[in-house]
């Protein structure tokens, strides 16, 4: 009986502390019983197992609704309790070949009464304003206030015999234990808050009968109830109170504009920009906007996002801030000190602000310097000036270079020279060598062409194979496209057939 005591003040406590937000109501229901059991009894499965069948019983007590959150979808729902449960055994004997001859049945009940604490996490799934779906689970802690077996046995000549036994409890062999759990489910549907239909299931953890054998014995329900809500929830009060014809959450009683489907913060009026103010007063209904302005956004002339009034360059799109002015340029790049990681010195956008580089800091910036990696003149495009008497050696050399008549094929008297041109880009290997081949007017254009591309590639590998890289050089052959003599002559025309070099970096 404590433990009964302790279950009741359990929930009396729940239940006021909570009054104020939870439904409190009285129901029950019917279900079938039955147990579940384990063993390794020698015969269980042919003479006993499949003659087991339900026990019908019923629950009844109260129960309480106690949402989670400010919505109510999600709800705990505990009750206590009148419940009972076992099972039933049926059956019929041969009493040529019982061990008793003349028993022709046997029928017999187990039975069990409990005071249960179910508890379930529900969730409320609205169908229709009135009505919602329920479907939830949890767990039950159950106290056995009292049980007993049954027995009726008929023999063949029609004699019946009755036995009621009380079942005992504690922790010894045959021995009924006094606390049961497990866990339960349930599913239903509530009705305008007021009638909760459910289906209910239940199935036992705890082994509730000490049988010594190593059996294990464990209740299991399936019914069904009804719960008659006697207190409405406080959600279902204010909205039986509150009277909202237009449907739009405020109740008429202080809804300036009954008629038509507003907000709470305009009293009920429509405010179609959500600004707060209603739009029979709003000049700019379409627009959220300020009271102050009738409604109407804060003016903004350069249109930054920074009203006017607010603005210290209202002329000026800006940002807010700096107040609505733009971010300062301190080195007047038209890059913003933002963005600008050299925010003291003027420079590009492409380069974060800062001058464009100049890796060998000759003064000329690494976009226009054709030698970036060697400091040199502004004259001569950022490379090093190259000395005069290298170019006069190479010029004395090219004068040098014959080839056989009408053929690419060079000279061996050309050898001295070539090789001094291939010792001086050999030492200098920033040098870069531009080969040109000239022919006089005499014979074919075409010819003339292709002969002088000839000869300037010959030259070209002959200073690749004394170790100068190819693609420091190139070769071209320009025919008699440009002469420095005239070709009327003998003396000039010998002055066109010529080789010229054109040293660069």
């Amino acid at each position: 009986m404590k433990k009964i005591c302790l279950f009741i003040c359990i929930n009396i406590l729940i239940f006021n502390s909570l009054q104020a937000q939870i439904k409190i109501g009285v129901g029950g229901g019917v279900h079938q019983a039955s147990i579940g059991e384990k063993n390794n009894l020698q015969g269980w499965d042919i003479n006993y197992k499949n003659y087991f069948s339900p026990l019908n019983g019923f629950h009844a007590g109260v129960f309480a609704e106690i949402p989670i959150g400010k919505k109510g979808n999600f709800a705990v729902l505990p009750s206590l309790q009148y419940t009972n449960k076992g099972r039933e055994f049926a059956k019929s004997y041969d009493s040529t070949k019982s061990f008793n001859s003349d028993t022709s049945s046997i029928l017999s009940s187990w039975k069990a009464n409990y005071v249960e604490l179910p508890v379930n996490l529900i969730y409320k799934l609205p169908l229709t304003k009135k009505v919602n779906f329920i479907i939830g689970a949890g767990g039950y802690v159950s106290y056995l206030l009292n049980s007993k077996t049954s027995y009726d046995i008929y023999n063949a000549s029609g004699e019946h015999q009755s036995y009621n036994d009380k079942l005992t409890y504690g922790d010894q062999v045959k021995t009924y234990n006094k606390i049961d759990y497990g866990i339960n489910a349930i599913a239903g549907f509530d009705f305008n808050d007021r009638i909760l239909f459910t289906a209910n299931y239940s199935k036992g953890l705890a082994n509730f009968y000490n049988a010594g054998n190593g059996s294990t014995f464990k209740h299991q329900t399936v019914g069904a109830g009804v719960v008659v809500w006697l207190t409405r929830s406080k959600t279902a009060k204010v909205k039986a109170t509150a009277k909202d014809s237009d449907g739009d959450g405020v109740p008429d009683k202080i809804d300036q504009c009954s008629g038509e489907n507003g907000t709470a913060a305009t009293n009920g009026c429509p405010d179609k920009d959500s600004d707060g103010i209603p739009d029979k007063e709003d000049k700019c209904a379409e627009i959220a906007g300020l009271s102050k302005y009738g409604g109407c956004p804060a003016p903004d002339q350069d249109k930054d996002g920074v009203p006017d009034e607010d603005d210290k360059c209202a002329d000026v799109a800006g940002l807010a801030k700096y107040n609505g002015c733009p971010a300062p340029d301190t080195d007047n790049d038209g890059v913003n000190d933002e963005e600008d990681k050299c925010p003291g010195v003027a420079g590009l956008a492409k380069y974060n602000g800062c001058p464009a580089p100049d890796s060998d800091n000759d003064g000329i910036n690494d976009e226009e310097d054709k030698c970036p990696s060697m400091a040199g003149t502004k004259d001569n495009n950022g490379c090093p000036a190259i000395a005069k008497n290298m170019i006069e050696e190479i010029n004395k050399a090219a004068k040098s270079i014959l080839f056989d008549v009408n053929s690419d094929n060079i000279k061996a008297t050309s050898f001295i020279a070539l090789d001094k041109i291939a010792d001086i880009m050999l030492s200098n290997k920033a040098l870069k060598l531009d080969i040109e081949g000239h022919t006089d007017n005499t014979g074919a254009v075409r010819h003339n062409q292709v002969l002088s591309g000839k000869r300037a590639l010959a030259i070209k590998m002959y200073l690749v194979k004394k170790g100068v890289a190819h693609e420091r050089m190139t070769a071209s052959g320009f025919g008699s496209e440009h002469p420095i003599a005239d070709n009327n002559t003998e003396a000039g025309r010998a002055k066109n057939r010529r080789v010229a070099f054109k040293v660069t970096y």
